[in-house]
């Protein structure tokens, strides 16, 4: 896998590959999209984000956490 960069805009939910990346046209790709303006950030959709209000966590019950973490610094 390799990765190239440029910006393009989105039209209609659409993204045009610029002509220098012609042999990327009907291949399966990777995308990140990354948007400038803080204005544009997207809304997550509560209806699909995990609920883990109601999850109870036992795996360190009964630990002191930051004495757990001074035992762990003290091994380096």
């Amino acid at each position: 896998m390799y990765a190239v960069e440029f910006e393009a805009d989105i039209q209609n939910g659409v993204v045009k590959i610029p002509k220098e990346y012609q042999q990327l046209e009907n291949r399966h790709a990777k995308v990140v999209v990354m948007v400038s303006s803080e204005s544009q950030q997207l809304e997550v959709n509560q209806s699909t984000a995990p609920d883990f209000s109601q999850l109870e966590i036992k795996a360190f019950s009964g630990v002191d956490a930051v004495e757990m973490q001074r035992k762990v610094r003290d091994e380096w």
